[in-house]
């Protein structure tokens, strides 16, 4: 099956001779378990239970990799052999016994994994149960089942629950406190196998979506809380600490596009903030932007910023800090060394900078990043502790390269920021605004793009917004630059959606600060009803929609 194959490559594969029981008869299994040898082991059975004990070695190394993983499924592969189409002969349990002694009485009350075999129509399927991190490593498995059952396989692989229907045969994945399959994915007992919240020594875990290659968009609730995800050709990471209540049922109100795949399973392990004797937050979450926008903060690794990085640009990152102020901590001083008109490629002290406004969110590319970093090495200027850590960041991740002789060099990627203060309807312009600068740093054909509208729109219109950025103080942007103001012309086009456009800047030009200082520029706006503006942001929506299934205002595929 695909997910194992990418979930855990390492397990080894091996040939096994299929076992029919009833509920009279007495077998053997063969049990595989990563980097260990597959045994066959004796069984019994007794009053319509068919018991599987692990062998003293098997049982060893399922704890031993238990233990070195941190969780654990046992999946077993079956196809019915003749099943009476009345359900209570085609009813089938399956769950794990813990006292070998006592395991005949011990199975009336455990967990139990129930399916129906009927429905399979002599097709083979999988069941899979995670272990309970509370009772461990059991003493073996029981099936019970009043028709006839072949087990084709049985092994042990990494924890996981939900369903995937990509490989050869569909397989169905339980939490430890069971469940029936109905058609549901069940999340309610994750916190049984997973975290169920970030700390330092431990993450929450992700769910992964796989749709078939004619899905369009659809929507997936975990408990009261809906998602809707637009077309994607790739699978959909969600890390559950994004969500409001991911340990719930999941279902699907699209039911004709219900998903290849849905699975719950462990995050990586290098995402752990205090990893390697680290004592911040280095390496990313790999989102779609649309989960960060309502990213609840108290499942943050760290205390006053996440890390991102925008899962279909790789090496754009994006921090969501907690306040304006540490925001500033982080990027106040490099903002003037990049953007400010009469300030560029100077290194402000801290004294200069004292009352100077940044931005109240921030995007910057590689090599501008590199600039900065080693003017500060070459001058020795004395960076704060943010910036210092920004640096560790980005070299971390490969936006910017520290040589051996300690020279800042660019790499590839860049940086977006934005701030819980801001309020929640600025937060999702931010995120649009900045999300379009991000992909402007690292895509070549989007910037030759942009610079065609750019000097084919208008001259009046053009001359409204160049005079906008000059005049307005929280920007000041060096209106001499030209890549800059290609840019800046890309995001305020891209920021909200091209219905809003017109209106946005009419109102723009409307406002007693555009009248005062740029009164020519503006009125040539409000008499043309913004229609030059409208008319470029038209043609930039129609570019990256076609191109990526974004639009003006979006830069997410995934709604809540």
């Amino acid at each position: 099956m695909n997910f194992f194959s990418r979930r855990a490559a390492f397990i080894l594969f091996v040939c096994i001779f299929p076992l029919v029981f009833s509920c009279t008869s007495k077998s053997n299994f063969t049990l595989e378990i990563p980097d260990f040898y597959s045994s066959e082991v004796s069984a019994s059975a007794s009053k319509g239970e068919n018991f599987f004990s692990f062998t003293a070695d098997q049982k060893g190394a399922v704890r031993n990799f238990f233990e070195k993983n941190g969780d654990a499924s046992l999946m077993i592969q079956l196809v019915p052999v003749k099943v009476a189409q009345d359900s209570s002969n085609g009813a089938l349990s399956f769950g794990f016994f813990y006292n070998s002694e006592n395991k005949v009485s011990e199975i009336a009350s455990v967990p139990v994994v129930t399916d129906y075999l009927q429905k399979y129509n002599g097709s083979a399927f999988a069941l899979a149960f995670c272990f309970s991190r509370e009772k461990g490593v059991p003493q073996g498995f029981f099936i019970k089942s009043s028709s006839k059952v072949k087990v084709l396989n049985a092994q042990i692989t990494p924890a996981f629950v939900g369903h995937d229907f990509s490989g050869d045969i569909p397989v169905f994945a339980f939490a430890a406190n069971g469940g029936e399959n109905n058609g549901t994915d069940d999340f309610r007992g994750a916190s049984l196998v997973f975290n169920s919240i970030n700390t330092r020594e431990s993450l929450m875990p992700k769910i992964t979506v796989k749709f078939r290659e004619t899905s369009g968009s659809q929507k997936i609730a975990f408990g009261g809380e809906v998602l809707f995800i637009r077309r994607n050709e790739l699978p959909v990471e969600i890390p559950t600490a994004s969500l409001k209540s991911p340990f719930s049922v999941v279902t699907y109100p699209d039911e004709q596009e219900y998903p290849v795949s849905v699975l719950l399973t462990a995050s990586d392990k290098n995402l752990l903030t205090f990893a390697h004797g680290k004592k911040n937050v280095l390496v990313p979450l790999k989102v779609d932007p649309g989960l960060i926008m309502n990213w609840p903060r108290n499942n943050w690794r760290g205390n006053d910023y996440e890390l991102f990085e925008w899962d279909r640009f790789p090496g754009v990152l994006f921090f969501d800090i907690s306040t304006y102020s540490v925001q500033d901590d982080f990027f106040r001083r490099l903002a003037f060394f990049v953007e400010k008109a009469g300030f560029k490629g100077r290194l402000l002290s801290d004294s200069e900078l004292q009352g100077k406004h940044g931005y109240n969110a921030h995007d910057y590319k590689a090599d501008d990043l590199a600039r900065f970093f080693e003017k500060a090495r070459r001058e020795n200027f004395p960076l704060n502790e943010k910036e210092l850590l920004l640096k560790d960041i980005l070299a971390n991740n490969g936006v910017i390269k520290i040589a051996s002789n300690g020279e800042v060099q660019a790499g590839s990627g860049a940086v977006i920021s934005i701030s819980q203060e801001s309020p929640s309807y600025l937060r999702t312009t931010f995120i649009a605004h900045e999300g379009w600068h991000g992909i402007f740093f690292i895509d070549e054909d989007f910037r030759n793009t942009v610079a065609s509208i750019y000097y084919t729109i208008d001259p009046d219109t053009l001359a409204y917004m160049r005079r906008y950025f000059q005049i307005t103080p929280s920007l000041n942007y060096d209106v001499n630059d030209d890549y800059l103001m290609k840019n800046e012309f890309m995001a305020y086009l891209l920021q909200r959606p091209v219905s809003q456009t017109a209106k946005y800047f009419v109102d723009m030009a409307s406002r007693e600060h555009s009248q005062q200082l740029a009164k020519r520029q503006a009125d040539y706006i409000i008499e043309t009803g913004g229609a030059g503006f409208e008319g470029a942001a038209r043609l930039l929506d129609e570019y990256v929609s076609d191109r990526w299934n974004l639009n003006a205002g979006r830069v997410w595929l995934i709604n809540r």
